[in-house]
Protein backbone atom coordinates (compact mmCIF):
# COMPACT_ATOMS: atom_id res chain seq x y z
CA UNK A 1 0.00 0.00 0.00
CA UNK A 2 0.88 3.41 -0.59
CA UNK A 3 0.88 6.69 1.52
CA UNK A 4 -1.13 7.80 -1.31
CA UNK A 5 -4.43 5.68 -0.12
CA UNK A 6 -6.54 5.80 2.78
CA UNK A 7 -6.17 2.38 4.18
CA UNK A 8 -3.16 0.05 4.63
CA UNK A 9 -2.72 -2.62 2.78
CA UNK A 10 -0.70 -5.93 3.00
CA UNK A 11 1.44 -6.81 -0.04
CA UNK A 12 -0.27 -9.93 -0.53
CA UNK A 13 -2.19 -9.96 -3.40
CA UNK A 14 -5.39 -13.09 -4.29
CA UNK A 15 -3.55 -15.94 -5.71
CA UNK A 16 -3.15 -15.68 -9.86
CA UNK A 17 -4.40 -19.52 -10.61
CA UNK A 18 -7.42 -19.12 -11.84
CA UNK A 19 -7.86 -15.37 -11.27
CA UNK A 20 -10.39 -13.62 -13.61
CA UNK A 21 -13.29 -11.33 -13.47
CA UNK A 22 -16.41 -12.50 -11.44
CA UNK A 23 -14.41 -14.84 -8.87
CA UNK A 24 -15.08 -14.78 -5.74
CA UNK A 25 -12.64 -16.41 -2.89
CA UNK A 26 -12.29 -16.93 0.74
CA UNK A 27 -9.02 -14.96 2.18
CA UNK A 28 -7.62 -15.24 5.99
CA UNK A 29 -9.20 -11.96 5.97
CA UNK A 30 -12.83 -12.24 4.80
CA UNK A 31 -14.21 -13.04 1.17
CA UNK A 32 -13.37 -11.51 -2.17
CA UNK A 33 -14.79 -10.53 -5.46
CA UNK A 34 -12.85 -10.23 -8.82
CA UNK A 35 -13.23 -7.55 -11.18
CA UNK A 36 -10.13 -8.13 -13.27
CA UNK A 37 -8.68 -9.02 -15.44
CA UNK A 38 -10.84 -8.12 -18.33
CA UNK A 39 -12.56 -5.29 -16.78
CA UNK A 40 -16.39 -6.52 -17.87
CA UNK A 41 -19.23 -4.82 -17.48
CA UNK A 42 -21.16 -5.24 -14.26
CA UNK A 43 -24.02 -3.91 -14.50
CA UNK A 44 -24.45 -1.57 -12.25
CA UNK A 45 -25.27 2.27 -11.87
CA UNK A 46 -21.81 4.70 -12.16
CA UNK A 47 -21.69 6.35 -8.67
CA UNK A 48 -19.13 8.08 -6.94
CA UNK A 49 -20.23 6.83 -3.74
CA UNK A 50 -16.74 7.73 -1.87
CA UNK A 51 -16.14 10.92 -3.68
CA UNK A 52 -13.26 8.99 -4.99
CA UNK A 53 -13.04 10.98 -8.10
CA UNK A 54 -11.11 14.59 -7.29
CA UNK A 55 -10.33 15.64 -10.98
CA UNK A 56 -11.42 14.50 -14.63
CA UNK A 57 -10.12 15.76 -17.80
CA UNK A 58 -11.19 14.27 -21.53
CA UNK A 59 -7.78 12.31 -21.26
CA UNK A 60 -7.20 11.15 -17.48
CA UNK A 61 -8.87 10.55 -14.45
CA UNK A 62 -7.69 11.63 -10.75
CA UNK A 63 -8.64 9.51 -7.71
CA UNK A 64 -7.55 10.62 -4.50
CA UNK A 65 -9.44 10.51 -1.09
CA UNK A 66 -9.36 12.21 1.84
CA UNK A 67 -11.69 15.03 3.38
CA UNK A 68 -9.66 18.00 2.90
CA UNK A 69 -12.39 20.86 4.05
CA UNK A 70 -12.58 19.40 7.45
CA UNK A 71 -8.66 19.95 7.68
CA UNK A 72 -8.40 23.43 6.75
CA UNK A 73 -11.52 24.17 9.29
CA UNK A 74 -10.14 22.21 12.20
CA UNK A 75 -6.89 24.44 11.50
CA UNK A 76 -8.64 27.59 11.04
CA UNK A 77 -10.75 26.91 14.16
CA UNK A 78 -7.47 28.51 15.75
CA UNK A 79 -7.73 31.53 14.23
CA UNK A 80 -11.02 32.45 15.71
CA UNK A 81 -9.91 31.24 19.18
CA UNK A 82 -7.02 33.59 18.82
CA UNK A 83 -9.36 36.48 17.52
CA UNK A 84 -11.86 35.86 20.59
CA UNK A 85 -8.68 35.67 23.43
CA UNK A 86 -7.90 38.88 22.21
CA UNK A 87 -10.63 40.21 22.04
CA UNK A 88 -11.58 39.26 25.90
CA UNK A 89 -8.41 40.64 26.49
CA UNK A 90 -8.84 43.93 25.09
CA UNK A 91 -12.86 43.95 27.07
CA UNK A 92 -10.51 43.25 30.20
CA UNK A 93 -8.60 46.00 29.61
CA UNK A 94 -11.04 48.58 28.65
CA UNK A 95 -13.18 47.47 31.85
CA UNK A 96 -10.22 47.72 34.10
CA UNK A 97 -9.67 51.57 32.80
CA UNK A 98 -13.63 51.93 32.80
CA UNK A 99 -13.53 51.39 36.72
CA UNK A 100 -11.14 54.65 36.83
CA UNK A 101 -8.12 52.46 37.70
CA UNK A 102 -4.46 53.24 35.78
CA UNK A 103 -4.50 51.93 32.54
CA UNK A 104 -2.93 48.66 32.45
CA UNK A 105 -2.05 46.34 28.98
CA UNK A 106 -1.32 43.44 31.21
CA UNK A 107 -4.67 41.43 30.76
CA UNK A 108 -3.75 41.62 26.69
CA UNK A 109 -0.33 41.08 27.12
CA UNK A 110 -1.04 38.15 28.94
CA UNK A 111 -3.77 36.53 27.01
CA UNK A 112 -1.38 37.58 23.86
CA UNK A 113 1.20 35.47 24.89
CA UNK A 114 -1.00 32.67 25.58
CA UNK A 115 -1.88 32.75 21.78
CA UNK A 116 1.46 33.48 20.63
CA UNK A 117 2.68 30.31 22.69
CA UNK A 118 -0.58 27.86 22.39
CA UNK A 119 -3.01 28.30 20.00
CA UNK A 120 -1.13 30.31 17.14
CA UNK A 121 1.20 27.26 17.42
CA UNK A 122 -1.46 24.80 16.75
CA UNK A 123 -3.10 26.38 14.59
CA UNK A 124 0.04 26.43 12.45
CA UNK A 125 0.75 22.48 13.34
CA UNK A 126 -2.43 21.46 12.06
CA UNK A 127 -2.54 23.92 8.71
CA UNK A 128 1.09 22.40 7.92
CA UNK A 129 -0.22 19.00 8.64
CA UNK A 130 -2.83 19.29 6.07
CA UNK A 131 -0.76 20.43 3.72
CA UNK A 132 2.04 17.35 4.52
CA UNK A 133 -1.00 15.14 4.27
CA UNK A 134 -1.95 16.62 0.79
CA UNK A 135 1.53 15.70 -0.72
CA UNK A 136 1.72 12.76 0.97
CA UNK A 137 -1.25 11.56 -0.82
CA UNK A 138 -0.96 11.61 -4.33
CA UNK A 139 -3.68 10.74 -6.74
CA UNK A 140 -3.96 7.56 -8.59
CA UNK A 141 -4.47 8.10 -12.36
CA UNK A 142 -6.53 6.53 -15.10
CA UNK A 143 -5.50 7.69 -18.58
CA UNK A 144 -8.34 6.16 -21.05
CA UNK A 145 -6.03 7.52 -24.33
CA UNK A 146 -3.45 4.55 -23.39
CA UNK A 147 -5.67 2.62 -21.30
CA UNK A 148 -2.79 2.37 -18.69
CA UNK A 149 -3.38 3.18 -15.25
CA UNK A 150 -0.70 4.82 -12.97
CA UNK A 151 0.29 4.44 -8.98
CA UNK A 152 1.85 5.84 -7.01
CA UNK A 153 4.41 4.23 -4.48
CA UNK A 154 7.23 5.54 -2.07
CA UNK A 155 11.03 4.35 -2.32
CA UNK A 156 11.85 2.84 0.80
CA UNK A 157 14.02 5.25 2.69
CA UNK A 158 17.18 5.32 4.89
CA UNK A 159 15.66 5.88 8.56
CA UNK A 160 16.87 9.32 9.75
CA UNK A 161 17.16 10.74 13.20
CA UNK A 162 17.55 14.56 13.90
CA UNK A 163 20.49 14.61 15.32
CA UNK A 164 20.19 15.74 19.08
CA UNK A 165 16.82 15.55 19.14
CA UNK A 166 14.29 13.38 20.79
CA UNK A 167 10.68 14.18 23.28
CA UNK A 168 13.27 15.01 26.01
CA UNK A 169 15.64 17.64 23.76
CA UNK A 170 11.92 19.00 22.42
CA UNK A 171 10.49 19.62 25.78
CA UNK A 172 13.14 21.20 27.59
CA UNK A 173 13.66 23.41 23.90
CA UNK A 174 9.68 24.24 24.50
CA UNK A 175 9.64 25.59 28.18
CA UNK A 176 12.91 27.14 27.50
CA UNK A 177 11.63 28.84 24.66
CA UNK A 178 8.24 29.89 26.57
CA UNK A 179 9.90 30.99 29.61
CA UNK A 180 12.54 33.33 27.57
CA UNK A 181 9.23 35.32 26.09
CA UNK A 182 7.32 35.28 29.25
CA UNK A 183 10.75 36.95 31.02
CA UNK A 184 10.69 39.90 28.03
CA UNK A 185 6.82 40.49 29.16
CA UNK A 186 7.94 40.06 33.17
CA UNK A 187 10.03 43.55 33.97
CA UNK A 188 6.77 45.40 32.71
CA UNK A 189 5.06 44.00 35.97
CA UNK A 190 7.69 44.90 38.20
CA UNK A 191 7.44 48.29 40.92
CA UNK A 192 8.63 50.56 42.08
CA UNK A 193 11.85 50.04 39.51
CA UNK A 194 13.28 52.80 37.71
CA UNK A 195 12.32 53.07 33.54
CA UNK A 196 15.97 52.38 32.79
CA UNK A 197 16.07 49.32 35.09
CA UNK A 198 13.08 47.55 33.27
CA UNK A 199 14.13 48.61 29.70
CA UNK A 200 17.17 46.82 30.81
CA UNK A 201 15.73 43.62 31.14
CA UNK A 202 13.60 43.74 28.64
CA UNK A 203 16.62 44.32 26.65
CA UNK A 204 18.44 41.56 27.97
CA UNK A 205 15.71 38.92 27.65
CA UNK A 206 14.95 39.99 24.20
CA UNK A 207 18.33 39.57 23.11
CA UNK A 208 18.55 35.78 24.75
CA UNK A 209 15.34 35.53 22.88
CA UNK A 210 16.71 36.32 19.25
CA UNK A 211 19.44 33.86 19.92
CA UNK A 212 17.46 31.02 20.91
CA UNK A 213 15.16 31.99 17.55
CA UNK A 214 18.05 31.82 15.58
CA UNK A 215 19.77 28.68 17.08
CA UNK A 216 16.53 27.07 16.82
CA UNK A 217 15.41 28.28 13.09
CA UNK A 218 19.19 27.38 11.97
CA UNK A 219 18.70 23.79 13.40
CA UNK A 220 15.44 23.01 12.07
CA UNK A 221 16.39 24.26 8.51
CA UNK A 222 19.26 22.11 8.36
CA UNK A 223 18.00 19.27 10.24
CA UNK A 224 14.63 18.93 7.80
CA UNK A 225 16.68 19.59 4.47
CA UNK A 226 19.22 16.65 5.74
CA UNK A 227 16.12 14.64 6.70
CA UNK A 228 14.40 15.06 3.40
CA UNK A 229 17.51 13.95 1.70
CA UNK A 230 16.76 10.28 3.55
CA UNK A 231 12.60 10.67 2.97
CA UNK A 232 10.93 8.18 0.33
CA UNK A 233 11.05 9.41 -3.05
CA UNK A 234 7.22 9.33 -4.69
CA UNK A 235 7.43 7.43 -8.06
CA UNK A 236 4.97 6.13 -10.16
CA UNK A 237 4.10 2.57 -11.89
CA UNK A 238 2.17 2.18 -14.83
CA UNK A 239 0.62 -0.65 -15.80
CA UNK A 240 -1.80 -1.62 -18.33
CA UNK A 241 -5.82 -1.19 -17.43
CA UNK A 242 -6.68 -4.62 -19.02
CA UNK A 243 -4.31 -6.21 -16.74
CA UNK A 244 -5.01 -4.64 -13.50
CA UNK A 245 -5.62 -6.73 -10.63
CA UNK A 246 -8.89 -4.94 -8.98
CA UNK A 247 -11.20 -7.01 -6.36
CA UNK A 248 -14.15 -6.10 -3.98
CA UNK A 249 -12.62 -7.58 -0.18
CA UNK A 250 -15.28 -7.81 2.68
CA UNK A 251 -13.09 -7.76 5.61
CA UNK A 252 -13.41 -8.92 9.58
CA UNK A 253 -11.98 -7.14 12.01
CA UNK A 254 -11.64 -8.57 15.07
CA UNK A 255 -10.48 -6.67 18.01
CA UNK A 256 -10.22 -7.04 22.14
CA UNK A 257 -13.38 -6.10 22.16
CA UNK A 258 -15.04 -5.02 19.20
CA UNK A 259 -15.50 -6.86 15.92
CA UNK A 260 -16.01 -4.59 12.30
CA UNK A 261 -17.03 -5.35 9.14
CA UNK A 262 -15.71 -3.22 6.78
CA UNK A 263 -15.52 -3.64 2.66
CA UNK A 264 -12.69 -2.62 0.53
CA UNK A 265 -11.99 -1.87 -2.87
CA UNK A 266 -8.77 -2.49 -4.38
CA UNK A 267 -6.58 -1.28 -7.23
CA UNK A 268 -2.63 -3.28 -7.66
CA UNK A 269 -0.10 -4.01 -9.96
CA UNK A 270 1.48 -7.21 -9.57
CA UNK A 271 5.47 -7.44 -9.08
CA UNK A 272 7.03 -8.56 -12.35
CA UNK A 273 8.86 -11.47 -10.40
CA UNK A 274 6.23 -12.37 -7.48
CA UNK A 275 2.54 -12.02 -8.92
CA UNK A 276 1.00 -12.47 -5.72
CA UNK A 277 2.63 -9.19 -4.35
CA UNK A 278 2.06 -6.07 -5.14
CA UNK A 279 4.70 -3.45 -6.27
CA UNK A 280 1.69 -0.99 -5.97
CA UNK A 281 -1.84 -1.13 -4.74
CA UNK A 282 -4.45 2.07 -3.17
CA UNK A 283 -7.65 0.94 -1.60
CA UNK A 284 -10.86 2.76 -0.40
CA UNK A 285 -13.46 1.93 1.93
CA UNK A 286 -16.47 1.24 0.03
CA UNK A 287 -18.74 0.17 3.09
CA UNK A 288 -20.51 -2.50 0.96
CA UNK A 289 -20.31 -4.63 -2.04
CA UNK A 290 -22.83 -2.75 -3.77
CA UNK A 291 -21.18 0.40 -3.34
CA UNK A 292 -18.34 -1.07 -4.37
CA UNK A 293 -19.29 -2.13 -7.23
CA UNK A 294 -20.70 1.89 -8.35
CA UNK A 295 -17.15 3.18 -7.14
CA UNK A 296 -15.52 0.73 -9.69
CA UNK A 297 -17.99 1.32 -12.40
CA UNK A 298 -17.06 5.13 -12.32
CA UNK A 299 -13.51 3.87 -13.50
CA UNK A 300 -14.50 0.98 -15.45
CA UNK A 301 -16.72 3.75 -17.53
CA UNK A 302 -14.84 6.41 -18.10
CA UNK A 303 -11.63 3.93 -19.45
CA UNK A 304 -14.54 2.28 -21.53
CA UNK A 305 -17.16 4.37 -22.88
CA UNK A 306 -15.97 8.14 -22.05
CA UNK A 307 -16.10 10.80 -19.58
CA UNK A 308 -19.18 11.56 -20.11
CA UNK A 309 -20.28 8.29 -18.74
CA UNK A 310 -18.66 9.14 -15.25
CA UNK A 311 -19.59 10.73 -12.53
CA UNK A 312 -18.08 14.75 -12.30
CA UNK A 313 -16.12 15.60 -9.07
CA UNK A 314 -18.28 16.71 -6.33
CA UNK A 315 -18.13 20.32 -5.93
CA UNK A 316 -18.83 20.05 -2.10
CA UNK A 317 -15.44 21.62 -1.94
CA UNK A 318 -15.97 24.28 -3.89
CA UNK A 319 -16.38 28.21 -2.48
CA UNK A 320 -18.86 28.63 -5.57
CA UNK A 321 -21.02 25.53 -3.47
CA UNK A 322 -20.44 27.10 -0.19
CA UNK A 323 -21.72 30.25 -1.51
CA UNK A 324 -25.14 28.52 -3.37
CA UNK A 325 -25.42 26.91 -0.09
CA UNK A 326 -25.43 29.98 2.24
CA UNK A 327 -27.59 31.63 0.04
CA UNK A 328 -29.95 28.77 -0.18
CA UNK A 329 -29.74 28.05 3.76
CA UNK A 330 -30.75 32.10 4.17
CA UNK A 331 -34.13 31.66 2.14
CA UNK A 332 -35.16 28.71 4.01
CA UNK A 333 -34.22 29.14 7.40
CA UNK A 334 -35.86 31.49 9.77
CA UNK A 335 -33.66 34.07 11.81
CA UNK A 336 -32.52 32.27 14.57
CA UNK A 337 -30.92 28.76 13.12
CA UNK A 338 -30.02 30.92 10.43
CA UNK A 339 -27.69 33.35 12.79
CA UNK A 340 -26.66 29.95 14.54
CA UNK A 341 -25.17 28.51 10.99
CA UNK A 342 -23.11 31.79 10.48
CA UNK A 343 -21.58 31.75 14.19
CA UNK A 344 -20.61 28.26 13.11
CA UNK A 345 -19.29 29.44 9.66
CA UNK A 346 -17.11 31.94 11.43
CA UNK A 347 -16.26 30.14 13.92
CA UNK A 348 -14.40 27.50 11.58
CA UNK A 349 -13.91 30.05 8.91
CA UNK A 350 -15.39 28.18 6.63
CA UNK A 351 -15.25 30.72 3.53
CA UNK A 352 -12.17 30.48 4.28
CA UNK A 353 -11.19 26.82 4.92
CA UNK A 354 -12.80 26.24 1.49
CA UNK A 355 -10.28 28.88 -0.39
CA UNK A 356 -7.46 26.78 1.24
CA UNK A 357 -9.69 23.40 0.11
CA UNK A 358 -9.33 24.33 -3.71
CA UNK A 359 -6.40 25.61 -3.57
CA UNK A 360 -4.74 22.63 -2.22
CA UNK A 361 -7.29 20.14 -4.63
CA UNK A 362 -6.04 22.59 -7.72
CA UNK A 363 -2.69 23.63 -6.74
CA UNK A 364 -0.61 21.72 -3.71
CA UNK A 365 -1.67 18.29 -4.81
CA UNK A 366 -0.56 18.66 -8.13
CA UNK A 367 2.64 20.53 -7.52
CA UNK A 368 4.76 17.52 -5.96
CA UNK A 369 4.37 15.08 -8.80
CA UNK A 370 6.78 13.21 -10.74
CA UNK A 371 7.44 15.08 -14.17
CA UNK A 372 6.98 11.50 -15.80
CA UNK A 373 3.45 11.77 -14.66
CA UNK A 374 2.76 14.70 -16.48
CA UNK A 375 3.97 13.69 -19.68
CA UNK A 376 2.27 10.39 -19.43
CA UNK A 377 -1.05 12.43 -19.17
CA UNK A 378 0.08 14.56 -22.50
CA UNK A 379 -3.28 14.29 -24.53
CA UNK A 380 -2.36 12.30 -27.80
CA UNK A 381 -3.75 12.19 -31.18
CA UNK A 382 -6.86 10.06 -31.67
CA UNK A 383 -5.41 7.85 -33.89
CA UNK A 384 -3.04 6.78 -31.26
CA UNK A 385 -5.41 5.89 -29.03
CA UNK A 386 -4.96 2.67 -27.40
CA UNK A 387 -8.60 0.64 -28.20
CA UNK A 388 -10.17 -2.10 -26.59
CA UNK A 389 -9.73 -5.80 -27.61
CA UNK A 390 -12.83 -7.14 -30.24
CA UNK A 391 -12.94 -9.71 -27.67
CA UNK A 392 -13.57 -7.37 -24.95
CA UNK A 393 -16.00 -5.28 -26.30
CA UNK A 394 -17.88 -8.25 -27.64
CA UNK A 395 -18.01 -9.53 -24.39
CA UNK A 396 -19.16 -6.54 -22.85
CA UNK A 397 -22.29 -6.58 -25.13
CA UNK A 398 -22.93 -10.34 -24.56
CA UNK A 399 -23.45 -9.54 -20.93
CA UNK A 400 -25.10 -6.35 -20.99
CA UNK A 401 -27.61 -8.35 -22.96
CA UNK A 402 -27.31 -10.76 -20.29
CA UNK A 403 -28.14 -8.35 -17.15
CA UNK A 404 -31.15 -6.98 -19.18
CA UNK A 405 -32.58 -10.18 -18.71
CA UNK A 406 -31.96 -10.59 -15.10
CA UNK A 407 -28.45 -11.84 -14.79
CA UNK A 408 -26.22 -10.30 -11.67
CA UNK A 409 -23.08 -9.93 -11.88
CA UNK A 410 -22.45 -11.00 -8.38
CA UNK A 411 -24.31 -14.28 -9.17
CA UNK A 412 -22.46 -15.64 -12.27
CA UNK A 413 -19.74 -16.59 -11.81
CA UNK A 414 -15.84 -16.62 -13.19
CA UNK A 415 -16.67 -14.97 -16.41
CA UNK A 416 -15.05 -17.84 -18.49
CA UNK A 417 -17.74 -20.29 -16.51
CA UNK A 418 -20.57 -18.01 -17.71
CA UNK A 419 -19.26 -18.13 -21.28
CA UNK A 420 -18.82 -21.65 -21.19
CA UNK A 421 -22.36 -22.54 -19.68
CA UNK A 422 -23.74 -19.40 -22.34
CA UNK A 423 -22.48 -21.43 -25.27
CA UNK A 424 -23.40 -24.94 -23.77
CA UNK A 425 -27.04 -23.67 -24.11
CA UNK A 426 -26.75 -22.44 -27.56
CA UNK A 427 -25.37 -25.51 -29.35
CA UNK A 428 -27.87 -27.47 -27.10
CA UNK A 429 -31.01 -24.93 -28.79
CA UNK A 430 -29.27 -25.39 -32.12
CA UNK A 431 -29.14 -29.15 -31.64
CA UNK A 432 -32.77 -29.23 -30.50
CA UNK A 433 -33.78 -27.17 -33.67
CA UNK A 434 -31.83 -29.33 -35.99
CA UNK A 435 -33.72 -32.25 -34.35
CA UNK A 436 -37.27 -30.69 -34.43
CA UNK A 437 -36.35 -30.05 -38.41
CA UNK A 438 -35.96 -33.38 -38.66
CA UNK A 439 -38.74 -34.91 -37.30
CA UNK A 440 -41.14 -32.76 -39.10
CA UNK A 441 -39.70 -34.12 -42.56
Amino acid sequence: MTKANENPLTNQLPPEPNWEAGVRRITKEGRLLALTPKPVVTGERAVDVNAWIRRKTEGWLDLQNGNLLFSAEFALMFLSLTILVMMGGLAMTVNYYLGHHELTWIPLLGLGGMNLLITVPWGLYVYFLGNKAVKETPPIRLNRQRREVAIPRWTEGKEFKLPFWNDSAAGIAYITYIGTIAAVFMPYTLEGESPEYVQLLVTIFATALAVETLVIGAYFFIALRLKKKHDPKLVYEFYPWDKLVAYIETRQDIGPSLMATRTVLTLAIPKPDDPESALAAATINVGHETAGLAQWECLRRFMEDGPEDCPDPKNDDTLAHYKARCRQARKEMSLLPWLGKKVGDWFFQRYLAHIITERRIKTLALKSLPKELERWSAPLPKEQWTKPSEALQSLNQNLTRAYERGLRFTNMGPVSEWQAGREAKRQEKRGRGRYQSKASS
